[in-house]
């Protein structure tokens, strides 16, 4: 009779470990979810910016407008020519957020003047 309730023990364990599992899994999807948002954010601005470079007097503006427009923080914009450099910072996920660690992303986009006939 030593082994009376033994059975309940590990069904709860098992319970745990896959409860355990889920919430890890979870927070693996919420992280690339995030990063992914971040990564097209930082694409959007760095285009968007890059696409009124020759009649915008103040391009890094137009990106700071862009990336709040995306949900994130413009962290650099670098014009050097017809190219421009962005990073931005988005919040962390729900899941993550008690590590308060933002997601980075960086993005780079070229404006490609056509030359005449």
């Amino acid at each position: 009779m030593a082994d009376r309730g033994t059975a309940g023990l590990l069904a709860l364990i098992g319970a745990l470990a896959a409860f355990g599992l889920a919430a890890v899994s979870g927070l693996l999807v919420a992280g690339t979810v995030a990063h992914t948002r971040a990564d097209a954010a930082a694409d959007l601005v760095a285009v968007g910016t890059a696409g009124q470079l020759l009649s915008d007097p103040a391009p890094c503006d137009t990106a700071a407008a862009l990336a709040a427009a995306n949900g994130v923080t413009l962290a650099d914009c670098r014009v050097t020519g017809l190219t421009v450099g962005v990073a931005v910072a988005a919040p962390p996920p729900p899941g993550l957020a008690l590590m308060g660690k933002a997601v980075h992303a960086t993005a780079r986009a070229e404006l490609q003047v056509a030359e005449g006939p």
